[in-house]
């Protein structure tokens, strides 16, 4: 009896160690599954497969529960086709098994963002702060989110941050400048635009914003380089002209160069009343009396707005032409216009060529 007994327990031991060799074994395959799969995945990845590559994925963490790298790599897969749900919980699932990975909180941060989610987006992006307090990353978006959340005093504060680790950051820079110009802090403004261009100097966007900044200071001297650049850099973009052009043309030294970026303007636009209308100013004041005028019947013919200004600009050449009655019906198209920002001046100049006309006739006669 004991030796049935003694044959039993070697046979029960013997299964054991059978079954758990073999739960060894169906263990080993499946890990060895996912890394195929995985590896599948990630080909097709590079590839830019996105749906068969998931699906490899898929099957990856399936098998590998505890496949971090696979995870990863799903979460970035469903980021990318923008299903930012899944990508956060995939890149949950990999948090799960790195708590307090940055990049993995980073990423999770950013789905939300795309979800407009700001409040668990702040909550991913704090995280990253609380581990690394310089994280440029982290105050950037806080900063971004504070915007989104009107708070521009703690916007600023965050975009602050980001700029102690890396100072010369333009894109941290344009929103500080933005956010005191909203709040009226034009010196601050000027400031962080400044060093945005600075760290940033081929971003066209940015010397647009600092050439208009000092255009509107009346600061043309620092608004022409920059205008002048970004004309070299994009001969073809009319607005970039067109900047140039007006700055030139409230520089006493440099107006004779306005004509030529306004004519180009509006050679890139094929018209365009109000630059036609500045031309022609611009060819008044320097005392061009015939190209002013071609230029105000250039934007005439436009039918396009600008009658006032452009009738205006017409009958002022006529007058120094001593074309008096032309110069009257110019005038007067003007106050038909009924435009208050003409219509008095033009009153006043209809006066003023009767008189001249009457005085040229009475020269005349002698």
């Amino acid at each position: 009896m004991k030796k049935a007994i003694a044959l039993l327990s070697v046979f029960a031991l013997l299964s054991i160690v059978a079954g758990a060799a073999g739960g060894q074994q169906a263990a080993s395959a499946a890990s060895d599954s996912a890394e195929v799969e995985y590896r599948s995945g990630v080909q097709l990845l590079s590839a830019g497969d996105y749906e068969d590559a998931i699906g490899r994925l898929r099957i990856a963490t399936s098998l590998k529960p505890d496949y971090l790298d696979a995870w990863k790599e799903l979460g970035g897969a469903l980021t990318k086709i923008k299903d930012f749900r899944g990508g956060i919980d995939a890149y949950g699932k990999a948090l799960a098994l790195a708590p307090g990975t940055a990049s993995y909180i980073s990423a999770i941060a950013g789905n939300y963002l795309f979800l407009e989610n700001w409040d668990k987006a702040e909550e991913y992006y704090t995280q990253l702060t609380d581990i690394d307090s310089l994280s440029y990353n982290g105050h950037f978006n806080l900063g971004f989110i504070s915007q989104k959340k009107d708070d521009p005093d703690r916007a600023i504060k965050q975009y602050e941050m980001a700029l102690a680790s890396r100072p010369n950051d333009a894109a941290a820079l344009e929103r500080l400048a933005a956010l005191y110009g909203s709040q009226g802090k034009d010196e601050k403004r000027m400031e962080y635009l400044r060093e945005a261009v600075e760290a940033a100097p081929a971003n066209y966007r940015l010397k647009m914003q600092l050439g208009t900044a000092y255009r509107q200071k009346k600061d043309f001297a620092s608004a022409a380089p920059l205008f002048e650049d970004l004309v070299k850099s994009f001969p073809d973009e009319p607005a970039y002209h067109e900047s140039l052009g007006l700055v030139l043309s409230q520089m006493s030294a440099r107006k004779a160069e306005a004509p030529a970026e306004l004519e180009k303007t509006l050679e890139l636009k094929g018209s365009d009343p109000q630059v036609s209308g500045i031309l022609a100013r611009v060819y008044n004041e320097l005392k061009q009396y015939d190209n002013a005028i071609a230029a105000a019947q250039t934007g005439l013919d436009a039918k396009d707005g600008q009658e006032a200004l452009l009738c205006y600009e017409y009958g002022f050449a006529l007058s120094k032409l001593k074309r008096y009655d032309e110069a009257i019906a110019m005038f007067e198209r003007v106050v038909a216009t009924k435009d208050a920002r003409w219509s008095d001046t033009a009153t006043k100049e209809i006066a003023r060529q009767e008189r001249l006309g009457k005085i040229g006739n009475s020269k005349k006669q002698q």
